[in-house]
């Protein structure tokens, strides 16, 4: 493969399906990003800092924050653009988008400082407001995302998980991605992983202050290294073929089309992504295929572009039984399908439903049992059995930003 081009493939456990009955397979979905030169000047960033200042940020959690923001605007260059948010209950644009001039990145870094501890928190209002920034000083080659950074509940405001995602999900279909960053034990995690997916941003767990400036390192990195922007999957599904995408990934049905929404993918990335496919009984056909094209834009803001195939061979049972299944396929498969049945059963730990959700996670684990390791089954037994005595809030946000890491397949 040429390192500056964007590669798709298509893999599944098993080439036969099924003549006579329905056939369950997996759909496994690969994305390679072009390789950049280290050298080569990135695409000019445009952010926006959204920063919570309410009361409960109180202390050395803003302190880390104030640290974060300056350490980011430090590794700006002159072609980036940033905004400055701060948020309580009121919405304080400190700074409207402004490129990184020397003069500029100085200012910047002293309104950070000057940021101080206000009231209760308008989450909405303030990752708005930058978002509007950010969209305000968009450009054709620019990578625009806001970053939201939050320690408590969306208590001022709009609340509402769906609405609020579905905000970021029209954002980023304009270009703004999201990526959100929840410090201590306050902040609902359901929330800010909902608007990264649907914002096609990152979202990161920041259990101790101590945290934030190598997370907020991270995400400026990736940023700093995209070379694949506005990724989007788009796969033909062929009649009476049902499909299920695995890993909160934003997504759109239409016209026999499945479009997938992959976000920005960093220089030499690999993304695996995840569907459970259920195909109908053909008597008299002997192929049923999927094809799928991938596109995106790279670092100078040329389209960039791939396409795959798969083809399933219909067989009689005999023959389907008989023939060898890709255990590397399924063991990655079983790692995304658990870390999905997980999250469904922490919504429903958290909402009081302990018994469902214990039945959930057991349901999940013998399902999955032949393709996950010893340490992996453990792991969920001890989190299954913990569900069902009920969690504390440490382990609730441990455990589903766990599962989130495993269902995008990010080992970090």
């Amino acid at each position: 493969m040429e390192k500056n081009s964007l590669k798709l493939s298509l893999n599944s456990e098993q080439t036969l399906i099924a003549r006579e009955v329905p056939s369950q397979r997996v759909l496994e979905i690969s994305i390679q990003a072009p390789t950049i030169e280290t050298t080569k000047s990135r695409p000019p960033l445009n952010l926006a800092l959204v920063i919570d200042r309410s009361g409960s940020m109180s202390g050395e959690k803003l302190e880390y924050v104030k640290q974060a923001a300056a350490f980011v605007v430090d590794r700006l260059e002159e072609n980036d653009r940033c905004a400055l948010v701060a948020y309580d209950d009121q919405v304080h644009l400190l700074s409207s988008s402004i490129r990184m001039t020397g003069a500029n990145r100085n200012e910047m870094k002293r309104l950070i400082q000057d940021i101080r501890i206000g009231g209760t928190t308008n989450l909405s209002g303030g990752w708005l407001q930058g978002c509007h920034e950010v969209a305000e000083a968009a450009e054709e080659k620019t990578i625009n995302r806001s970053l939201l950074l939050t320690d408590g509940l969306a208590n001022v405001g709009i609340t509402d998980l769906e609405e609020l995602a579905m905000h970021a999900r029209e954002l980023a279909s304009r270009g703004v991605t999201t990526s959100t960053f929840g410090v201590g034990l306050g902040f609902n995690e359901h929330l800010l992983e909902a608007m990264s997916n649907q914002g096609r941003g990152n979202f990161y767990f920041i259990e101790t202050p101590m945290q934030i400036p190598d997370i907020f390192l991270k995400e400026f990195n990736e940023l700093a290294t995209i070379s694949a922007s506005d990724v989007e999957i788009e796969l033909e599904i062929p009649a009476q073929v049902n499909v299920e995408l695995l890993g909160g990934w934003a997504n759109e049905k239409k016209d026999g089309k499945f479009r997938i929404f992959a976000g920005n993918l960093y220089s030499g990335q690999t993304q695996e992504i995840y569907l459970k496919v259920l195909t109908p009984p053909a008597a008299e056909k002997s192929e049923l295929d999927f094809s799928a094209s991938v596109m995106a834009k790279d670092e100078n803001g040329k389209v960039i572009e791939d396409k795959a195939t798969w083809v399933f061979k219909f067989a009689d049972a005999e023959s389907v039984q008989q023939e060898d299944r890709k255990q590397d396929v399924l063991e990655r498969y079983a790692s995304v399908e658990m870390a999905d049945r997980s999250t469904e059963a922490l919504k429903l730990e958290r909402a009081g439903e302990r018994d469902r959700a214990h039945r959930l996670m057991k349901a999940s684990i013998m399902a999955n049992r032949p393709f996950l390791s010893e340490d992996k089954l453990d792991e969920y037994n001890l989190l299954s059995n913990r569900m069902k005595r009920g969690l504390d809030e440490t382990d609730r946000k441990t455990s589903q930003y766990d599962a989130y890491r495993e269902k995008r397949r990010r080992g970090e």
